[in-house]
Formats: structure tokens, C-alpha cells, sequence
């Protein structure tokens, strides 16, 4: 008979020398302490699976009726600030969901060509807005963009500002600093990288430090020496980040000296393609009038999309479900007049949704420009979009510059 014995990592050995079956206290403590830990990642996990569609979609309508709203006001009107101050806070809701969505799912990247030194700059201007924490950034004009999933790696910045903020209770200079780093030799930077071009990203506080025992810690889940108020600890921050920045082939590294702050370095693999370069090749959208057709189930953002579109200035047709817009596309065709473009909605509640619509459209048209839309960041295809027939994503909520960067993307084919 052989016995089960839980070892250091948590996990089960066989000593096949023995015929009892032993296990220590401390083993079985830490055993139940990983068990109830991976249930809790669960509980997690269907928590935001099933809270994530309708909470985004009902945050799309907020943000993107606060879009409108800010360009119907005059710059000066007294309302502006009030539409300011709840497009942050639909920001941050944005984030707390994809956060819980990213690290209980191991969400995917959706990459995209994204300036780090725009980024960065954004992220530090939102998170430290109101702060007695103020930031210096310092960035070359020319450094490297990336690949990467924007709003993950908003995520990853987002938590790193708020960590270094709230190190500095009484204020303080939190520094940022950006570079190009071209990795020649296995081994440079001290963390063994692939070799390659790097946009490296240090952010120092001036806050109390990490302590020498904790530092071990630091990445585990729920691990948190923060009280867990409004906005503070749960635990996940440093975790998302190190996951997010797993995920995109990247490096993330801590320091920390107890009373002299703490440094986080970032190394993500630059683009291999320039985006000044893509930038100016991007025809300007849209020119001439556009003809787009939209499949949303639910009016409210029905109405909202095709508004938002209007703006931008093209023709748009709406429909209830996959079936009307097949028919619709089918009819254009008919008539001479095709769609440029196609949005999805990849759930609908009743009759055919965009999965099985794209197919569809495919069939009757093997160019057909279609979009996928939703709700469900989790969703496979929203990471893997080109390989069940679209040519881009919106993830909601989105607001009308996200809209406009993906109708010039597809449109630009």
C-alpha cells in the first residue's frame, strides 16, 4: 500500500515504502488552505463570467451617453465637470470588472499597436486625479511602441499608480520613467529575458518599502497587508499584473528597501512595426459616406450605437437579431448597395446570434467586413476573432474613440 504525503509546493507524493497514510498538520493546513483558495478562484470565476455581459453592457450605455452628452455641451458649461467626474467613475468600474474577468479567467490578449508612452501618461493622469501623490514621467518622444491588449495593461499601470499612492499616505513625487532596452545576450537585466527590443517602464515611490518577509509574497493571490476598505487590498493587484505581463512575453520585477520606497521595472517586447509608420498610412474615416449595418438585441445600445455612428458620419441600418441582418445584407446585395461593414453582437437573448450570422454573411459574401461585439471579454471569439470570420472586435463598454479606431481599422483594409 502506498502512502499519499503532501510535500513543500502542495503537492502529492507516493512513498511507496510505507503502508500508512501520513500527513502532518502543517500539510494538511497548507492543503486546505490551497483548496479553499482554489474554490475561492472559482467562486470567482462564475461570479464575473455571469455578472460581466450585463454589467458592461449596461456600463456601455452610460459611457457612451456620457460621450454624447459632453459634445452637445459647449467647452466651459458648468455640466462638463460632472460629465468628466462619471466617465471616471464608469472607467474604473470598466476596470474592476475586467480585473476579476483577467484574473479569474486568465482572459487572453486582444493585441493591438499601442504608444506605452501614451498610455502610461493617461493611466498616471486618471489614477493620481485628485491625489495628494502627484507624478514626474519621463519618456523619450521616440520610444518604441507595443503589442498588447490595452485595456490589460491598463489594468497592470492602474494597479502599480494606486500601490505606489497608497505607499505615500502623506504625498509624495511618485517617479515614472520609460526606455528603449535592446536585450542582445540570455541573462541582461538580471531576469534571464528572450533576447529582443524591450519598452522598459520603472515607477519608483517614495513610501515606507516592502518588508524583507514579504517580498516572497508579493505576487500570491489574496496576499495583502492593506486594510481592506474602500479601494483597498484584496490582494489582486500585483497579481493581475504579473499575469497580464506573463501573458505578453513580458518581465515584471520588484524592489524594495523598508523606509526608502519601492521600484517596480516592466519590460515589455516592443512592436516590430512602427506606428508613426501605420498611423500615416490610415486613410482618414469616413470619406466617402460609409454604409454600416449593426445586429444589437437590446434598443437601449441599438439606439446608442447607431447614434454614435451617425456622428461619426455614416449611413447606418440596425437590426433585432442575426436572421433581419442577413436578410438586410442579402437585400443590399441585391440592390447594388452593399454594407462596408458589419457590427455583431455576439449574444442575443432570442434567434440567431453573431456567431452563427457571420457564417451566414461569409456565404453570401467571402469579403464581408464584420465586427464582433460584446460583452463577454471571455469569450474565445473576442481573442481569436480572424479565425470564426471577423475582422475586428469592440469589447463593451467602448466608448466613441474606441469606435472610431475600429471602423478606421476595418475600413482601412
Amino acid at each position: 500500500m502506498t502512502d499519499a504525503r503532501l510535500k513543500g509546493g502542495g503537492k502529492m507524493v507516493l512513498d511507496i515504502h510505507s503502508g500508512r497514510n501520513e500527513m502532518t498538520d502543517e500539510d494538511r493546513k497548507k492543503f486546505e488552505e490551497e483548496l479553499l483558495n482554489a474554490k475561492k478562484l472559482e467562486a470567482i470565476g462564475v461570479l464575473a463570467g455571469g455578472i460581466a455581459h450585463d454589467f458592461n453592457n449596461m456600463l456601455f450605455v452610460i459611457m457612451g451617453n456620457i460621450n454624447m452628452a459632453q459634445l452637445k455641451i459647449e467647452e466651459g458649461h458648468p455640466a462638463q465637470r460632472h460629465l468628466i467626474e462619471a466617465e471616471k467613475a464608469c472607467l474604473r468600474a470598466k476596470d474592476l470588472t475586467q480585473k476579476f474577468i483577467t484574473f479569474s479567467s486568465g482572459g487572453s490578449p486582444v493585441k493591438r499597436h499601442v504608444s506605452m508612452r501614451d498610455l502610461v501618461s493617461s493611466v498616471a493622469s486618471l489614477v493620481l486625479s485628485g491625489s495628494i501623490t502627484s507624478s514626474e514621467i519621463k519618456a523619450p518622444t521616440d520610444l518604441w511602441d507595443v503589442e498588447v491588449d490595452e485595456n490589460q495593461m491598463r489594468q497592470v499601470f492602474t494597479s502599480l499608480l494606486e500601490n505606489a499612492g497608497e505607499a505615500m499616505s502623506r504625498g509624495g513625487i511618485i517617479s515614472i520613467s520609460a526606455e528603449n532596452v535592446e536585450i542582445s545576450e540570455t541573462g541582461a537585466e538580471g531576469i534571464d529575458p528572450n533576447e529582443g527590443r524591450y519598452v522598459k517602464v520603472v515607477i519608483s515611490d517614495e513610501g515606507m518599502g516592502i518588508p524583507e518577509e514579504n517580498m516572497p509574497n508579493i505576487f500570491d493571490p489574496y496576499f495583502s497587508t492593506k486594510y481592506r476598505g474602500s479601494r483597498k487590498g484584496m490582494g489582486f493587484g500585483l497579481t493581475i499584473a504579473h499575469s497580464v505581463i506573463k501573458k505578453h512575453n513580458g518581465h515584471i520585477m520588484v524592489e524594495s528597501i523598508p523606509g526608502n520606497g519601492t521600484t517596480v521595472s516592466v519590460l515589455i517586447p516592443a512592436s516590430a512595426q512602427d506606428g508613426r509608420a501605420l498611423a500615416a498610412g490610415r486613410p482618414n474615416v469616413p470619406a466617402p459616406r460609409k454604409r454600416i449595418l449593426v445586429m444589437e438585441d437590446e434598443e437601449m445600445q441599438r439606439d446608442l450605437i447607431q447614434t454614435m455612428l451617425e456622428h461619426l458620419g455614416y449611413e447606418v441600418n440596425t437590426a433585432l437579431d442575426g436572421e433581419r441582418a442577413v436578410e438586410l445584407y442579402s437585400k443590399a446585395i441585391e440592390a447594388g448597395r452593399d454594407y462596408d461593414a458589419v457590427i455583431l453582437d455576439l449574444t442575443v437573448k432570442v434567434g440567431m446570434d453573431g456567431r452563427e450570422a457571420v457564417r451566414k454573411l461569409l456565404y453570401l459574401n467571402s469579403e464581408v467586413r464584420a465586427i464582433a461585439s460584446s460583452g463577454h471579454s471571455i469569450d474565445p471569439i473576442m481573442h481569436d476573432y480572424a479565425s470564426y470570420g471577423f475582422c475586428d472586435v469592440l469589447k463593451k463598454p467602448y466608448d466613441l474613440e474606441d469606435l472610431r479606431e475600429a471602423m478606421g481599422r476595418v475600413l482601412g483594409r
